[in-house]
């Protein structure tokens, strides 16, 4: 049984930090005035509050209009800043005249590694998380079962839609859910329980 498994059986929800290549932790981080780093593996980012779903596809990009929030080099920034700290090896690609920024990297549950692209949306709603490189899923006698907490597009369902706050997060806190996301899939295909539905209450 894993250390989140044996906690949830006790009612405790313990604090998960995800490392800079993206496994998750939940021991030996200390706070400092820059963030939060681990004893050996360095700066880690809080995985804030989210809930796992899934089934309907992700609602279409509402137009902002002529101009999008990503014009504004200063919210523009944020992000930029926030994942080159958390997740300084995802690539960066700038906004053009036919589609805004995305983020494209790896993320390494230390179970598996997986091609993650984020795309943030012009209305500033969740943004998109798509796996480049597999299905996700398990081979089930002759058919093929779906992981849960997917759109029905196949794109992850990080968090509920009400969990993503665009003044406070940024992408790097799409990053750590996925992060998140990707560490309970590779505990699901080894035993068929996804083990926790994501971060509700955080012990002291």
């Amino acid at each position: 049984m894993s250390m989140p498994a044996l906690l949830s059986h006790f009612g405790i929800n313990t604090a998960r930090f995800v490392t800079q290549t993206g496994e998750i932790v939940f021991d030996g981080v200390t706070k400092t005035v820059n963030g939060f780093t681990h004893a050996t593996l360095g700066v880690v980012t809080p995985v804030a509050k989210h809930t796992f779903h899934g089934g309907e596809d992700e609602p279409d990009d509402i137009p902002a209009g002529p101009a999008v929030w990503w014009d504004d080099e200063t919210q523009l920034a944020r992000h930029i800043e926030a994942m080159e700290t958390s997740f300084p090896d995802f690539v960066y690609v700038a906004p053009d005249d036919d589609s805004g920024p995305c983020w494209g990297g790896t993320i390494d549950t230390r179970r598996g590694k997986f091609d993650v692209g984020i795309f943030p949306r012009r209305d500033q709603a969740l943004p998109r998380v798509v796996v480049f490189n597999r299905r996700l899923g398990a081979q089930a006698g002759r058919k093929w079962q779906d992981s849960p907490h997917l759109y029905l597009n196949g794109n992850l369902c990080i968090a509920d839609r009400n969990d993503w706050k665009p003044a406070e997060h940024t992408v790097a806190t799409v990053a750590a859910w996925a992060a998140h996301w990707l560490a309970a899939y590779t505990e699901w295909r080894m035993s068929r329980r996804w083990p926790v539905e994501g971060v509700h209450t955080v012990a002291s």
